[in-house]
């Protein structure tokens, strides 16, 4: 008896036992939809599928806002900018409605409520320098968009333009919003919805068709989805390398921004127009506040475009030359200057350029998609919403789960002119 095999049957017990172990160790989550990338596309996403009865969870690898989303100027413009000349672009008609969406969600009317985001400007401006082709140039694109953009009465001048300039000067129907707090905002509308991911300790599990089967965590636990969005701009690509996706490419188009603290106390949110037939203005101005209060000018436009093919040293010379010579009564000798490089990520183009519309590639039970600029934020929500809805993905499918404990909450991203 002695001499009885026991330790195979005894081996082959505890192979059993670990075998059951493993299975109960590996929990399965069922969710909805699975949004990835915490920008403000992202996040507006979230809460329009949320607010549709579609159980979602959103994940960011770094904190909310990073890259184009916190480089915002914050406008939510009308398409003025892109009609200078008088032509109407599809870009233009894309957008021209935007600003009022926004503003009924402001007011806590529309499809995602933003009360208690700080709006920074009701009013933007665009100003023809004294050139007779930038005065054509504005008074073309106003008529483009008659009913969007009006003159203004000199009486009525912002300030910092009063008894400054010969005008002409006109408003537009565009808003700028502070983008720290449209992040606050529509993060604290869902704060049991959004996590961090570190993509050392998960990852995405392809299934058979071409789709994703599953997000694992190194805890053990899986989280199945009916739809899997990429909504995280240039960090779309290495997840697309990941899964050999064909549906579509990614472009990226270089700015450099240029930022200005200076003691200036009137506000400043205006376009100024190029002496260029340029579909760009010359310099887009909008005005901010670090976190100790001082104010600080963020210039976009040509000026940042130019500006990618330029030293830091080149570009804010070129910048203090253009404000000097535009404001002359502005001292910028006390001015701090700095620059901040940002890729705008987008759908690739056959000419490289910008792309007229948002844009949406799916396969299977992902998609790929990109806002292509803050302001049509709302229309890829309302398109993925009704492309889900027209494969029958309908909310409240899975019986509702807590998500991962082990995960924590991102932070809001620090804003650019924090560094000056």
């Amino acid at each position: 008896t002695s001499k009885l095999p026991v330790y195979p049957s005894i081996c082959l017990y505890c192979h059993a036992f670990q075998l059951r172990t493993n299975f109960h160790m590996t929990e399965i989550l069922k969710t909805d939809a699975l949004i990835f990338g915490g920008g403000v596309a992202g996040l507006w996403l979230l809460n329009r599928l949320r607010n549709a009865g579609y159980q979602t969870w959103l994940f960011e690898q770094d904190r909310l806002g990073t890259g184009q989303s916190i480089a915002s100027q914050g406008m939510i413009h009308g398409g003025i900018k892109y009609a200078l000349g008088g032509k109407l672009t599809s870009a233009t008609t894309a957008i021209a409605d935007m600003p009022a969406h926004w503003k009924k969600c402001l007011a806590g009317e529309g499809d995602v409520d933003l009360r208690g985001c700080n709006l920074l400007s009701e009013n933007y401006y665009m100003w023809p320098r004294n050139s007779i082709r930038s005065r054509l140039n504005a008074f073309l694109g106003s008529k483009a968009l008659e009913a969007k953009v009006n003159a203004v009465d000199k009486s009525q001048y912002p300030d910092f333009f009063r008894d400054k300039i010969p005008g002409p000067l006109y408003k537009l129907q565009d808003i700028v919003l502070d983008v720290p707090s449209l992040l606050t905002t529509l993060s604290d509308a869902q704060p049991s919805s959004i996590f961090k991911i570190d993509w050392q300790q998960a990852s995405l599990k392809p299934d058979a068709n071409g789709g994703i089967a599953y997000l694992e965590l190194d805890s053990g636990q899986r989280i199945e989805a009916q739809q899997y969005i990429f909504c995280c701009g240039a960090g779309a690509e290495p997840l697309m390398k990941q899964f050999g996706l064909g549906i579509t490419q990614m472009q990226r188009r270089p700015l450099r921004m240029v930022m200005v603290k200076h003691t200036f106390t009137d506000p400043l949110y205006v376009h100024c127009v190029s002496d260029r037939l340029s579909m760009t203005p010359e310099v887009t101005i909008t005005s901010h506040l670090n976190s100790a209060g001082e104010p600080v000018w963020y210039l976009g436009g040509e000026l940042a475009e130019e500006g990618a093919n330029q030293t830091d040293e080149e570009l804010i010379d070129s910048a203090r030359s253009k404000l000097s010579e535009m404001f002359p009564w502005c001292d910028f000798q006390h001015a701090r200057w700095d620059t901040l490089a940002i890729d705008r990520a987008e759908e690739q183009q056959a000419d490289g350029k910008r792309p007229d519309d948002i844009s949406i590639a799916s396969q299977n039970n992902l998609m790929v998609c990109w806002p292509t600029k803050l302001t049509l934020a709302p229309n890829l929500a309302n398109q993925i919403l009704t492309q889900m809805q027209d494969k029958q993905i309908l909310g409240g499918q899975n019986a509702a789960t807590q998500p991962p404990a082990s995960l924590v909450r991102p932070l809001i991203a620090p804003t650019p002119w924090e560094q000056l």
